[in-house]
């Protein structure tokens, strides 16, 4: 066998043993919600021990270049649109004027990911948690 062939098998096997160990990612339908003062423009999560990692990026909908307060309130419901879980987080910092942009990432802790069924995100403004 070559040198070629031989890495390559040894990569494909290495890529498929890792799949098997890490198992198949589990995900759920994400709604976005938003305000006057903040837009969710994408938000996804993944399954992981003891949790979900959701994260995405919020936007200003105006040219407003100074510090927007606020967070961001994270439910994780059931198939019987129960609360199942609950967090709350900030978005990072924008960018400037020109680049409306700030990306946020949380943890939305439960006991068993599975029996979450939908995850909606919504903007709080003015205030803190």
């Amino acid at each position: 066998m070559t040198t070629i062939h031989l890495s390559t098998a040894l990569l494909l096997t290495f890529s498929l043993c890792q799949g098997c160990a890490s198992g198949p990612e589990y995900r759920v339908p994400v709604h976005l919600a938003s305000n006057t003062d903040i837009a969710i423009v994408q938000a996804s999560a993944h399954a992981k021990a003891g949790g979900f990692i959701v994260g995405g990026d919020v936007r200003r909908p105006n040219s407003y270049a100074g510090v927007v307060p606020g967070y961001l309130h994270i439910v994780g419901r059931d198939g019987s649109s129960r609360v199942v879980a609950t967090t709350d987080t900030h978005w990072g910092e924008f960018m400037n004027r020109r680049f409306r942009l700030a990306y946020f990432k949380a943890f939305l802790p439960v006991t068993d990911p599975s029996a979450i069924k939908e995850i909606t995100i919504e903007p709080v403004t003015g205030q803190r948690p």
